[in-house]
């Protein structure tokens, strides 16, 4: 028996040693060293992490609010969630994440598929919440904004945009 345990031993050994020159992979992260495997950094928007937003009202309006987008609890999904205050109640307000930064004109492509993301309808009291899950990965780098439409016949009115940040 002392025979058997001491071979595999032995052979795991010289296995991780004769490897030990090929990248290990760690799903989500980079690994900063191949002699620990425990000591790994994590890359941009890894699992827990999220970018936000401040919504501020456009050209003198009142709809404002907050926006995060972050990774999905599958793989290769991201969850954006937008709340907004000072809305018109019974108001429907169509959203997206979009590439580039508020102000861009012509405005950034919107950022995964568009049908994702939910008009809001304004509760009674001005507030509205609505969530998007998006079959792609979390964005790893450039700019991205969210903006709130004035309405579904209006989506060339912007009445409310946040840049998205770490």
């Amino acid at each position: 028996m002392v025979s058997r345990l001491t071979f595999v031993a032995v052979a795991a050994i010289c296995s991780s040693t004769a490897y030990a020159q090929q990248p290990l992979s760690v799903p989500g992260h980079v690994v900063t060293s191949l002699a620990s495997a425990t000591v790994v950094a994590p890359t941009v928007m890894a699992q827990g992490m999220k970018m936000t937003a401040t919504l501020t009202p456009q050209k003198g309006g009142t709809v404002a609010g907050k926006a995060t987008v972050q990774a999905g609890s599958g793989a290769g999904t991201t969850v954006a969630t937008v709340s907004l205050t000072g809305g018109t109640p019974g108001a429907v307000y169509p959203w997206h994440v979009h590439v580039g930064k508020c102000g861009m004109m012509p405005g950034g492509k919107v950022w995964g598929d568009g049908s994702a993301y939910k008009p809001m309808t304004v509760g009674s009291d001005g507030t509205a919440t609505s969530t998007a899950t998006i079959s792609m990965a979390p964005p790893s780098s450039g700019g991205y904004y969210v903006n709130i439409h004035a309405s579904p016949s209006d989506m060339g009115t912007i009445v409310s945009c946040g840049n998205l940040g770490m």
